[in-house]
């Protein structure tokens, strides 16, 4: 190979790199471009910029999950669905989408679909506690108690200190007529929780008390 053959080799090799040093620092700023559209609530400017990002060679899923954010901020509910729901086929395992999904559906209060989203997380992760929350009180709310109490218990059990899983998980067993195994829940609730939302009024069912008024009603 001779000096001239060889010259143009290093030459050819050296544009390959700076191109890719371009093309890497142009998705970068794509990157940050739509981050700082987002943070002066320019949705829709944040979503060209994550396009561009996407068109510049940027990872797809990245590009899918963060134009499923920007569209949910920007109250497309449809276009984020679309995106979520692109994002949980590209990345199976991700429970990200499915938790957009489900804040999607909270948003336009369709119950039975933040239901669907929550399973569909709890179906990846078992123990994510929040979820636990959201499809216990659905399940609660359709007197689905038995149900509402697997998930409330397994809240309860990940954090033991937490006064609103552990008040949920009480009334999940009053609203099966276990009062002897609620009564000991509320006994704990009495003691750091005392003024929570029916708390009182839990303790006095599981010890055999009257139990409280109503609201506004008769003392």
């Amino acid at each position: 190979m001779n000096t001239h053959t060889t010259t143009l080799l290093l030459a050819f090799a050296l544009s390959i790199t700076v191109s890719a040093a371009d093309k890497a620092t142009a998705i970068a700023e794509a990157w940050q471009k739509s981050l700082t559209a987002e943070s002066s609530s320019d949705y829709k400017g944040a979503l060209e910029a994550v396009t561009e990002f996407k068109r510049l060679g940027g990872e797809t899923y990245l590009a899918t999950v963060r134009a499923a954010w920007l569209s949910y901020l920007d109250k497309d509910y449809v276009k984020a669905n679309v995106f979520y729901t692109a994002a949980a086929k590209q990345e199976p395992r991700a429970i990200t989408p499915h938790l957009g999904m489900m804040a999607v559906a909270q948003a336009q209060s369709k119950t039975d679909e933040v239901l669907r989203a929550a399973r569909a997380v709890l179906a990846i992760d078992q123990y994510h506690r929040s979820t636990l929350l959201v499809a216990g009180e659905i399940l609660y709310n359709q007197q689905d108690y038995r149900k509402a109490e697997t998930f409330f218990e397994r809240a309860h059990k990940l954090q033991p200190e937490d006064p609103i899983a552990m008040s949920w998980y009480g009334w999940s067993e009053i609203s099966q007529g276990q009062l002897k195994l609620a009564a000991p829940v509320f006994e704990k609730l009495m003691q750091i929780n005392p003024q929570g939302y029916q708390v009182r009024n839990g303790y006095n069912i599981t010890h055999g008390l009257p139990p409280m008024p109503p609201p506004g009603g008769p003392l």
